[in-house]
């Protein structure tokens, strides 16, 4: 049963507009289990409940936004604390609510998170990757059949200022995996599948014959919803486990002790990216 968002982009930005009367810098979005820009200061919080009038049902979305700054006199940035999927049995308009939200309250940048599978067998758990491109296996029109057009088309080119500041940024941090080769972050492209199921081992050997590093079940809608807009999106993906046949797949605990581990590198980065918006 399709469930439906009972308020709308302008109703959530009238909240937002309350909670804070200057427009962030940037939004940050968190997937499953991704903790960074934990200690805002000034911080103002709003529960989803009350700004979309739901909260997410998955383990690992706190469901809030928090408005705040990550230093004293610095940028102002809104961190949200969760996503809606389509697999939940949401609409393609409630699970890019929030992104349009965050586009008509005027914020010019938006820096998507989310816990990925990873297919390139060069990744290691842990790592970083920034979405250079995305297989737009989420198409509204096709989501019901579960069809993949990524099939018939290459991945879709999402490279930007905001992305390569991403990657620039990165290469002057020491935020590279403890046992792995000097390389603070991998670039790739971005598979979104509907989910709710991991993928079996046919599914993940095609989708490295679709030359896709990565897949998850989210930020392709959000990815969409920006394009034409004034909010630049860029995404970085926390590469949660790396299938290899002759490996067994953990499940949705081990994706979030990976976020967990992961994600003082995402911080790190985040406020250095953060830094330079402001």
């Amino acid at each position: 049963m399709i469930k439906s968002a009972p308020r709308t982009a302008s109703e959530a930005v009238s909240a937002l507009k309350k909670l804070s009367a200057e427009v962030p810098v940037a939004a940050v979005v968190l997937g499953s289990g991704v903790s960074v820009l934990d200690k805002l200061v000034d911080a103002a919080v709003l529960p989803y409940q009350d700004l979309f009038g739901m909260a997410p049902g998955v383990v690992g979305h706190s469901g809030t936004l928090t408005v705040g700054r990550v230093e004293e006199g610095g940028p102002l940035v809104a961190v949200l604390r969760g996503r809606f999927h389509l697999y939940e049995g949401y609409d393609w308009s409630t699970v890019t609510l929030a992104t349009r939200a965050i586009v008509e309250w005027g914020v010019p940048n938006l820096l998507l998170t989310n816990a990925a599978g990873g297919l390139n067998l060069d990744y290691s758990v842990g790592d970083l990757m920034v979405l250079t491109g995305y297989r737009d296996h989420l198409n509204p029109e096709l989501k019901a059949t579960g069809l993949l057009p990524a099939i018939a088309k290459p991945a879709t080119d999402c490279r930007n200022k905001l992305s390569e500041k991403l990657v620039s940024v990165g290469e002057t941090l020491d935020i590279t995996l403890p046992q792995a080769e000097v390389r603070p972050l991998q670039q790739g492209v971005y598979a979104g599948l509907l989910g709710p199921t991991y993928e079996t081992m046919a599914e993940i050997d095609m989708l490295r014959k679709l030359k896709a590093d990565a897949v998850g079940m989210s930020t392709v809608p959000e990815m969409l919803c920006c394009d034409g807009t004034n909010t630049t999106a860029a995404a970085v993906s926390v590469i949660t486990n790396v299938w290899r046949p002759e490996e067994a797949m953990g499940g949705h605990e081990e994706v979030l002790e990976a976020s967990k581990n992961a994600s003082k590198r995402l911080d790190k980065l985040f406020k250095a990216v953060l830094a330079e918006l402001g």
